[in-house]
This record gives C-alpha cells, structure tokens and sequence, in this order.
C-alpha cells in the first residue's frame, strides 16, 4: 500500500483511502489579514495563538508562510516556527514550509521538527 508520512510531535499517515486532509491556512501572511497584521507589528504571541486556533478547529498541516516585500522572511519564518516548536498543541502536527524563495524555505528546514511538507517551490 502507498502512504506519505509526515510528523509533527504526532504521526499522520495518508494513504490513498484519505480522502480530504485539512490544512490550516491562516498562518499564512497571503491568506490572512489578521495574520500579516499581527507579524507585521511583531506580535509573534499573538499570532501563534492564530495556529492554536487552526490546531484546534481541526487542522491536520499547518501551512506556514511569510512571503511580503515588506517582511524579512527568513528572520520570520525561523522565529515563527521555533515558537511553534515550544508548543507541544501546535507542534504536534506536521507544518507545510510555504515560501517561493528558496532561502527562506531553506531557513524553515533547519528549524523545523517532524517530516514536514515544501511548498510553492
């Protein structure tokens, strides 16, 4: 049988009789207003509390992302993921690395726990 397994503190196994994974999308700073607010006014607390929230209301993969000309990226992502880290709620699913730049895709994989997923490379 085929399967992907990603990780987190948590397993999650997907095999081809999964038929809809949820993934939280609100930590992403082109999906949300809230979001980009709350990293933009370095609330970092407060924007974990956005990923507690998609954990909560049922999210199997949080997406992570913080691609804005305005933002440093790099410095977000790591500072954002270490926090998720510290969190055993959040961190025990896997987290999506969502960047088109490479070194702050580059910059996730370093700091992150688990077997995560790439995205929008």
């Amino acid at each position: 049988m085929k399967y992907l397994k990603l990780s987190g503190l948590e397993p999650l196994i997907i095999t081809e009789e999964s038929n809809f994974i949820n993934v939280g999308e609100r930590t992403n700073v082109a999906g949300s207003k809230k979001f980009l607010r709350l990293i933009k006014e370095e609330k970092f607390s407060e924007a974990l509390d956005v990923a507690r929230e998609q954990v909560e209301n049922g999210a199997q993969i949080l997406d992570v992302n913080f691609d804005d000309g305005l933002l440093d990226g790099k410095f977000c992502m790591v500072k954002f993921l270490n926090l998720i880290a510290s969190e055993p709620d959040i961190s025990r699913i896997p987290i999506m690395i969502d960047s088109s730049k490479w070194e702050i895709l580059e910059a996730g994989l370093q700091v992150v726990q688990g077997k995560c997923v790439v995205n929008s490379i």
